[in-house]
């Protein structure tokens, strides 16, 4: 299994999980034309992804979904309150997920999440054919004990670390923004980001992906130091890298790769 982020941020979120026979997107806040190219400089075909597993209804998650199921067919899975907030012609062939189902070769659980939207979720993507375990949680505003249980000993991480707390209380944002972006319903701090990272962190994690950096309210740098701590005491290597907001990120696998790995 390798991961990439095509997309991360305010601006559009595109996550690729491909586990070689089977390759799907969790959320698609691009339009066709972006996603397309982002996908080719990775070596996929956008007519080879299966499906998208939309995490929320926000725009930046869900803007590109109506125009590739148009273009290129795929499958659109997430929860029902999800669902009911896409597009008419994609709530028409989109299939409604309690809490599991099986695309391909990949196990994809629901996790319900703390966000402003309507039945938001984290997922937990399991390979059938390595048994290697992947958390996706882009936007929510702190994390539930089921989801650390869920998270708990998963090799692969991708998980928000969306502000710097002190970056946002001194930051541009009026202040119901702040308000919002800081609440039990809004978006993971670098500390909290951290936190739940050393809360699921076992010997068995390999790679950390860092996702949803605001631009206004955190940097790169900021967030992998606090991220660092979460996983300060394991005793083996462990790989850290931030999303960009737009062009691919570097593959994050289960075996670390040499051009993230941090020794840690």
């Amino acid at each position: 299994m390798r991961i990439i982020s095509l997309a991360s941020g305010s601006s559009g979120n595109a996550l690729l999980i491909d586990d070689g026979d089977t390759r799907i997107l969790v959320d698609c806040g691009i339009g066709p034309r972006t996603v397309k190219k982002r996908l080719a400089a990775v070596g996929v075909r956008a007519e080879d992804i299966t499906a998208v597993a939309v995490t929320h209804e926000h725009i930046d998650h869900m803007g590109g979904i109506a125009a590739a199921v148009a273009k290129w067919g795929w499958q659109v899975v997430g929860s029902a309150g999800t669902i009911r907030g896409l597009d008419t012609e994609v709530r028409k062939i989109a299939k409604v997920v309690r809490e599991r189902i099986r695309i391909g070769g990949l196990d994809l659980d629901l996790i319900p999440v703390a966000h402003d939207a309507n039945e938001p979720t984290a997922y937990v993507i399991t390979s059938r054919a390595t048994g290697v375990r992947a958390g996706v949680a882009h936007d929510l505003g702190e994390p539930s004990d089921r989801l650390v249980r869920a998270f708990h000993g998963a090799e692969l991480l991708c998980i928000e670390a969306n502000h710097c707390a002190e970056m946002l209380r001194n930051g541009p944002y009026p202040a119901f923004l702040k308000a919002r972006v800081a609440s039990g319903t809004g978006h993971l701090s670098n500390d909290q980001s951290a936190a739940f990272i050393d809360a699921v962190a076992t010997a068995s994690l390999q790679a950390v992906l860092l996702l949803h950096l605001s631009e206004a309210n955190n940097t790169p740098a900021v967030a992998c130091a606090a991220a660092r701590r979460g996983i300060s005491r394991l005793s083996r290597r462990a790989s850290l890298a931030a999303a960009v907001r737009k062009a691919p990120s570097e593959p994050i696998g289960p075996k670390p790769l040499a051009q993230l790995a941090l020794a840690i």
